[in-house]
Order: C-alpha cells, then sequence, then structure tokens
C-alpha cells in the first residue's frame, strides 16, 4: 500500500506493446558515435531534451540500437524508428557540451530500422520561462 502512495517519476512502463512491432518517430540524441556514424541513441520526445533541458521521464525516452550505422546529420535530428518494443529501463552515458549525464530510459528497441523524418506528430511543445511575461504589450 505504501508504494502505491509514492508519486510516479515516470518509472512505471506499459506491456502492452512488448515484443510488438511499432514505429515511433521522435528526436535523435547519439548515445555511440563516430563521427556522423550512430551505433545506438536515445528517442526522445522533443528538441533539446537531456542535454539543454531537464530529461523527460523514462517511460517517455527509447534506448535505440541499429544492426548497422545510421548517418546522422545533426544531433536531435528527427527520425521514424520500427523495430521490436521492450520494456526496460536502462542508463545511458551521453557527452554533451557541459559534462557527462546519465539519462534512464523505460524501453529499447534492437535491430531497429531508422528512417529521416520530415516533422514529429504530435510534438510536445516546452514552454519556455519568461521573466518578462507580467509586462503588457
Amino acid at each position: 500500500m505504501v508504494a502505491a502512495k509514492m508519486p510516479d517519476h515516470g518509472e512505471t512502463l506499459s506491456t502492452n506493446l512488448d515484443g510488438k512491432t511499432v514505429t515511433l518517430t521522435g528526436y535523435a540524441l547519439p548515445v555511440d558515435r563516430d563521427g556522423d556514424l550512430v551505433y545506438q541513441f536515445l528517442l526522445v520526445p522533443w528538441t533539446g531534451a537531456c542535454s539543454h533541458m531537464p530529461t523527460p521521464p523514462p517511460n517517455q525516452i527509447v534506448l535505440v540500437t541499429m544492426p548497422k550505422p545510421y548517418k546522422l546529420a545533426k544531433a536531435y535530428e528527427a527520425v521514424s524508428v520500427t523495430g521490436t518494443l521492450k520494456p526496460s529501463m536502462e542508463k545511458s552515458q551521453l557527452f554533451i557540451l557541459d559534462g557527462v549525464s546519465i539519462v534512464q530510459s523505460g524501453y529499447s528497441f534492437s535491430k531497429a530500422d531508422v528512417a529521416s523524418a520530415e516533422t514529429v506528430p504530435d510534438a510536445v511543445v516546452v514552454p519556455q520561462a519568461n521573466p518578462w511575461s507580467f509586462m503588457k504589450k
């Protein structure tokens, strides 16, 4: 009963799609790369997630591994990923401009097919804090 009263910080994972082939679209944040070739990345719901903004909860992040590297044009490139989804809490170490960050993902794709995407449907718009919002135009 105590666990039921504790807040959920995105650690609750859905098992409805465990083992099913699905396609997700989001933004690629490289974890393992060599130049523009990416061997593993985090699929995140908005640009800037994990490195420039607070990390989304683990149940909104997918660790993606491909059988062959994907040529990524830029960090946070919009991509479409197809593969077998597996719920699994994993930690990834990111090397970002201001140091190393550990990011926890709640799902993973292995042997995923990755393609560039024009847009991300239902993209999350992260509100920007504006200290001048009290001023009227």
